[in-house]
C-alpha cells in the first residue's frame, strides 16, 4: 500500500511547479499513513475517526506551520542577498533558522518539510535576474506560486495518507508500526538518554572520566557528598569488565572510573574541577 500512495500522491502534484511540492506531499503522505497504519484500534465507527481527527488535526497544523515558517525565511533572506548579504550566509541562515524554528513547533513530524520548502524559495528568487524598483511585482511571481504549491501539495499529501492509511488499517488485525518511520517515538532501546528520561531545562546528563590526582578518588560516594552537596545523581559507573548500575552510597570511586551523572547545568564545572578527568560526552 505505500507503493500506491507514493505513486497517487506523485501522481496528484505532478502538474504542481517545484520539486519541493513532490517531495511534500511524497513525504507528508507517508507520515500520515504510518501514523493512521500504527494506531491500536481503528473502525469506521464515530469514536474512532473522532479519535483519528485529533490526532492528525495539531500533527497538520504543525507541519503547516514549519512549512510556513521556512517559506517566510526563505522569501526574508532570498531577498536580503539581492541587496548585499552573501549567498552563502543566507542558505546557512534559511536552512538552520528552518530547522530549529520547526523543531519547536508542537505536532510538526518534520522539520524537513521546511527546510526543503525555504531553501527552494531562496534559489528561486537568487535565480531572479531583474532586480530594480519593481522588485516586489518581480518577487510576487515565484513567491506566490511557491507558496500556493507547497501548501497544496501539503494538503494532497495528508488526504491521500489519510485515507490510504485508513483503507489499510481496516484490513489488519492489529496496529503496525516501523521503526524507520518519524511518524512516533522509536522504541527506547534506539532513543536517546535524555529523550528517553525527559530532563529538565535546568538538568544536563555527563559522562566524565575520574583521574587518580581527584580528591574523590578511593573515597565512597557517600563521602564524596555529590549528592547532598551538589545535587548530583550518579547513575552508574562504568568499570569494565564490571560496571555498577545505580550505585549505593558505600561504592568506593576508583581512578579510571567513568561517572554518568545527571546535575544541575551550574555545577558542570565544579563537577569537572573535582573529578580533573576528561568529559567523555555530554
Amino acid at each position: 500500500m505505500r507503493s500506491v500512495l507514493v505513486g497517487l500522491a506523485y501522481y496528484m502534484v505532478r502538474e504542481l511547479p517545484g520539486l519541493t511540492s513532490s517531495f511534500v506531499a511524497l513525504f507528508v503522505g507517508m507520515l500520515a499513513f504510518d501514523l493512521i497504519v500504527s494506531l491500536p484500534k481503528f473502525s469506521l465507527r464515530f469514536k474512532h475517526l473522532k479519535k483519528l481527527f485529533l490526532l492528525v488535526l495539531p500533527r497538520i497544523s504543525g507541519t503547516a506551520l514549519s512549512l510556513g515558517t521556512g517559506l517566510f525565511l526563505g522569501l526574508i533572506f532570498g531577498g536580503l542577498i539581492k541587496i548585499g548579504l552573501p549567498v552563502l550566509i543566507g542558505a546557512v541562515f534559511t536552512l538552520g533558522l528552518s530547522y530549529s524554528f520547526s523543531a519547536e513547533f508542537k505536532g510538526n513530524i518534520s522539520n524537513y518539510v521546511g527546510m526543503i520548502a525555504g531553501i527552494e524559495l531562496f534559489d528561486q528568487i537568487r535565480r531572479l535576474e531583474y532586480w530594480g524598483e519593481e522588485w516586489m511585482q518581480e518577487l510576487a511571481g515565484p513567491a506566490g506560486r511557491m507558496i500556493y504549491s507547497t501548501f497544496l501539495a501539503l494538503l494532497i499529501g495528508w488526504f491521500i495518507g489519510i485515507i490510504i492509511g485508513s483503507i489499510t488499517r481496516l484490513f489488519l488485525s492489529r496496529g503496525y508500526r516501523s521503526i524507520k518511520s518519524n511518524a512516533y517515538d522509536q522504541p527506547l532501546l534506539m532513543r536517546s538518554f535524555k529523550d528517553v528520561t525527559k530532563l529538565d531545562g535546568n538538568k544536563v546528563l555527563l559522562q566524565i572520566e575520574l583521574s587518580a590526582e581527584s580528591p574523590l578518588a578511593n573515597h565512597s560516594l557517600a563521602e564524596s557528598r555529590l549528592g547532598s552537596e551538589l545535587g548530583i545523581q550518579v547513575l552508574s559507573i562504568i568499570r569494565p569488565p564490571h560496571d555498577v548500575l545505580s550505585p549505593r552510597g558505600s561504592d568506593v570511586l576508583l581512578p579510571l572510573d567513568q561517572l554518568v551523572v545527571v546535575l544541575p547545568s551550574e555545577q558542570v564545572k565544579t563537577l569537572i574541577s573535582l573529578m580533573k578527568g576528561r568529559v567523555l560526552s555530554e
